[in-house]
């Protein structure tokens, strides 16, 4: 049997987001926070089936510790160029989510975003495989409130790295990966037996023919999303090149702010219609 890709965010959310196996997320939570989270409540939503284009939009897995801190977990694999609006948006609404006009400010409570991200974010060239933010004075760099914490995971960074097995959260991302290697995952499960009990589960969903249709649905859906960005960005940089060799540039000039050659983009316009 195949091992389904537990990055596929549905998948995901069927690992990660089930109240009967809690222990699952608890596990991968502490290892990324750094925390001692024992319990907590993961708010249910139904996976069974969900519309292609609903599918696009957010699959996040939501939940509530006993102290009452809101975490929110999204699995993200494709750039959309948007992560910072969209993430401080969600953040936002779980951060008022139950709280009542007249209420006292004070019961509002930390909330926790985690993006999982498989591509490099443009804004965070400079940043490590895991960031994370916080409200903070630009000087002193005093913590305003700890109210609000963001944190971004770009996979791809993290897998041209040298993984740590002694760091939890390395173990818990080298699971993660589609084409992992079977010694390094069998080291990392017998490390951890959390880990082990998330590896059994997605073995036990890949083998499963619903949860197999369902997964191929996204996959279908996601390559779809992939393809429609593809043409939209080749087509934005056509309506550059054109307005470029209107200018009075040579298509050997334009050619050099494009990832084509000549005779590769003279072909793409010529089936370019603006």
């Amino acid at each position: 049997m195949n091992r389904l890709n537990p990055l596929n965010d549905f998948l995901f959310k069927k690992i990660f987001g089930d109240e009967n196996d809690k222990e699952i997320l608890i596990g991968f939570l502490n290892s990324i926070l750094g925390s001692d989270i024992v319990d907590l409540r993961i708010e249910k939503e139904n996976l069974d089936r969900v519309s292609d284009i609903e599918k696009l939009g957010i699959l996040d897995i939501k939940a509530k510790s006993t102290n009452g801190e809101k975490f929110n977990i999204e699995v993200q694999l494709i750039n959309q160029k948007n992560m910072i609006p969209r993430t401080l948006f969600y953040w936002s609404k779980l951060f008022v989510e139950d709280f009542e006009s007249g209420s006292n400010y004070s019961a509002l409570q930390k909330t926790v975003t985690i993006n999982i991200l498989d591509f490099k974010m443009d804004e965070l060239q400079r940043e490590l495989y895991h960031s994370v933010y916080t409200l903070q004075e630009t000087n002193t760099k005093n913590l305003l409130t700890a109210l609000l914490e963001i944190h971004f995971v770009e996979l791809p960074k993290f897998n041209e790295m040298d993984a740590n097995l002694n760091n939890p959260f390395h173990r818990w991302l080298i699971f993660l990966k589609e084409d992992v290697n079977e010694n390094a995952l069998r080291e990392v499960i017998s490390m951890d037996i959390i880990l082990n009990k998330a590896e059994e589960k997605l073995l036990k969903l890949s083998a499963d023919p619903e949860t197999r249709r369902e997964y191929e649905r996204r996959e279908k859906a996601l390559s779809d999303e992939r393809s429609r960005l593809e043409d939209a960005q080749i087509t934005g940089m056509l309506q550059i090149a054109k307005s470029l060799l209107d200018s009075g540039m040579s298509i050997s000039e334009v050619a050099k702010h494009t990832p084509y050659d000549a005779e590769e983009l003279h072909r793409l316009l010529k089936t370019y219609k603006s």
